[in-house]
């Protein structure tokens, strides 16, 4: 490959590096040549965290097992020849004094998965708790070694590192006089970076070779690249040692450059290896690679262009200009282009909260009656119940939105059922078994007819966000108020609303809406001047208080009257008004709430059940009259949308079910359907002429 000599922008394809990459914050991008990513994975992770956990020496072979299955061989053990399809028996032959350790489960009556004896698949569970724990720990010794780079956790025992920053400012440490552009360069800061010194490449690990022929010792001698120097001056050794100062795990492999090229060359030189990939070397490393070898390239997509283009390596279709991809398959097939010339530009970006967690069982016998899946169900919500407070603690204030119980009978396809899943300050395995078995309830209602056997549950929670700071689950906004004594309640009056209605009272009413003269009403609700407290008629004593929710939402009846339909709202008002009794009628069905505002006579009437809230003129004509109708709007109102959200929540819906309506579209209304498209024509658009 030629050495960059600073003449020419591009050299076959790829940017040359110049100041402006250098020095300029707004170069940072995916497009920098001199971007270095690093892909880390833990050789044989499963066995290495139980190495460590168990104390074991490094020579010691172990298995990890799920079962009668081998999940993970350490390199001590695959040399007797055990492989992961081998069976533990046959691995017990092959190697005498192998180590056997099972997986963590889960037992009913235990919080937490533990390693017990005599585990049984009819009543334990597999847990990777113990994984998912040590994998943080990795990640927490990557971010205190790496505090400027992105980093992107991949799966539970591998990451991508940008390194990028700290690999310029290792640069400009090394080479002062890069830190500023030369008076003399012609175009500036974009003027392109003189060549650096020739590189040892002796001390750097494992160097992929630029004609690809070499034993890849990393002696091959050649003028240097700064694109190559950034490799060189990489911080990843230091990472690796800290991990065996720390006594975890020591089995890493780590290469340089981009992401696509980082994952695949991590793999060449296992195991306890650092892997570095020059740009010069990107072509010998990818020509005779196939492309099921390349992430996003196997499977249908890459069997498509190996079809179309009768290629099967990555050098047969090097041959393929851009234009003529193009012109074939249209403008986005520049990416299938780029990719196989280990042109990636693809963002490492941080992802360490999870989007969903699930947990689910493969039962044998199969489940065939309700009361048989309690104990699954109990010990699933105490796996969700571990996960969600390990993932709340590297991620405060996370929260899902949903909770989904998941079931399969057979060969059939997986059913579901959701439903809500409401913040609360203590969380527990019961409180997921709660909305877990109101959900398992309606989904085994066949199975009361016997017709339904079930060998596969699942729980999951799904829209994991992290929720803003103060954020509240609704039974916050209904809390009852501070039982108040006697004297206080003489002086000030009662509050049976929330905190936010009750700072409304003394100010505007921000909802305005525009003023109506139409008084006609079925019902009419007013606002009467009461005597003071000394002379006030002695009311009934009153019915026992509801907690929560319940106080302002109670399930109807078709027999109900108007007068329990409504909560009764206390509202303050001024000194000269002890008290405010509103006695509202029954509301229909909530489709849209709208509303007249009568200005002259101080009066609101709700338009989806015609009540009538009149603030009589006298106290209406003050400021304190206009703020106390807004009040009284606005918690009606509040409690409409209250009501909406407990009639929601009581459907659940099945996913697996079909649409109704969309069974019953005639031929003439369905949309003619579009010839289905074979090939890799289905994955791109051709370019118009």
């Amino acid at each position: 490959m030629p050495v960059l000599n600073g003449l020419s922008r591009k050299n076959e394809g790829r940017v040359v590096p110049t100041y402006r990459h250098l020095l300029s914050p707004q170069a940072l991008t995916t497009a920098n040549p001199l971007r270095t990513i690093a892909h880390c994975d833990i050789d044989a992770a499963y066995a290495q965290f139980e190495q460590v956990r168990l104390g074991l020496p490094d020579d010691i072979p172990l298995i990890c097992a799920q079962w009668q299955s081998i999940i993970a061989v350490n390199y001590p053990a695959r040399k007797y020849g055990i492989k992961r399809f081998t069976s533990i028996e046959d691995a017990k032959k092959m190697c005498p004094h192998l180590v056997v350790q099972h997986v963590a489960t889960y037992r009913n009556g235990e919080n937490e998965a533990g390693y017990w004896d005599n585990v049984d698949p009819r009543t334990h569970k597999v847990s990777l708790d113990v994984y998912r724990r040590e994998s943080l720990r990795i990640l927490a010794i990557f971010k205190e070694k790496i505090p400027r780079g992105e980093i992107e956790k991949a799966s539970i025992d591998e990451a991508f590192l940008d390194l990028t920053p700290m690999v310029i400012e290792k640069l400009l440490a090394a080479h002062p006089h890069l830190s500023k552009v030369p008076e003399d360069a012609p175009n500036g800061l974009d003027s392109p970076l003189p060549p650096p010194p020739p590189i040892d490449w002796s001390k750097a690990g494992s160097v992929f070779p630029i004609d690809g022929k070499e034993d890849g010792s990393g002696t091959d001698d050649e003028e240097g690249r700064q694109e190559d120097e950034r490799s060189e001056d990489g911080e990843e050794p230091d990472a690796r040692t800290s991990s065996s100062e720390r006594d975890t795990w020591e089995d890493w492999a780590l290469c340089m450059g981009g992401e696509l090229m980082s994952h695949l060359c991590s793999a060449w030189r296992k195991p306890n290896n650092q892997t570095i990939l020059r740009t010069a070397a990107v072509p010998a490393f990818l020509n005779g690679r196939d492309f099921s070898d390349i992430r996003s390239l196997g499977g249908k997509l890459g069997a498509a262009i190996a079809q179309e283009f009768d290629a099967k390596t990555v050098g047969d279709m090097l041959t393929v200009s851009l234009d003529a991809m193009q012109k074939k398959f249209g403008e986005e097939s520049i990416w299938v282009y780029n990719i196989l010339r280990g042109i990636d530009h693809s963002e490492v970006t941080e992802r360490v909260s999870t989007k969903s967690m699930l947990a689910s069982k493969s039962i044998r016998p199969a489940v065939t009656s309700p009361q048989q899946g309690y104990h699954w169900l109990s010990i699933l919500a105490g796996e969700m119940n571990v996960r969600l407070r390990q993932s709340r603690e590297v991620t405060p204030g996370l929260w899902p939105k949903t909770l989904v119980l998941s079931h399969r009978q057979g060969i059939e396809p997986s059913r579901s059922r959701q439903t809500p899943f409401p913040y609360t300050r203590n969380l527990s395995t019961d409180y997921i078994l709660k909305y877990a078995k109101k959900l398992w309830d309606e989904a085994t209602q066949p199975m009361l007819k016997g017709n339904m056997k079930l060998n596969v549950i699942g729980l999951s929670f799904t829209g994991l966000e992290k929720l803003e700071e103060g954020q509240r689950g609704i039974e916050g906004f209904f809390n009852n108020s501070k039982p108040k004594t006697a004297a206080e309640s003489t002086r000030k009056p009662s509050f049976s609303t929330t905190p936010q209605v009750i700072s409304k009272l003394n100010s505007t009413s921000k909802r305005t809406r525009s003023p109506s003269l139409d008084s006609s009403s079925s019902t009419s609700t007013s606002v009467q001047l009461l005597p003071s407290d000394k002379n006030r008629p002695t009311k009934p004593p009153p019915l026992k208080s509801k907690k929560g929710l319940d106080a302002f939402l109670t399930k109807k009846a078709s027999n109900l009257t108007s007068s329990s339909s409504h909560p009764n709202i206390s509202i303050p008002s001024s000194a000269s008004v002890s008290d405010l009794e509103i006695s509202p009628s029954e509301p229909s069905q909530l489709s849209h709430i709208s509303s007249h505002t009568k200005a002259d006579m101080g009066s609101w009437e709700c338009s989806e059940c015609g009540q009538i809230f009149n603030v009589p003129q006298e106290l209406y004509l003050g400021d304190e009259g206009v703020g106390l109708l807004g009040s009284m709007k606005q918690e009606h109102e509040d409690w409409h949308f209250a009501k909406s959200l407990q009639d929601g929540s009581d459907s659940v819906s099945e996913s697996s079910e079909p649409s109704q309506s969309r069974n019953n579209v005639g031929p003439s209304l369905r949309k003619k359907g579009k010839k289905n498209v074979e090939g890799i024509r289905a994955f791109f658009k051709p370019k118009p002429q």
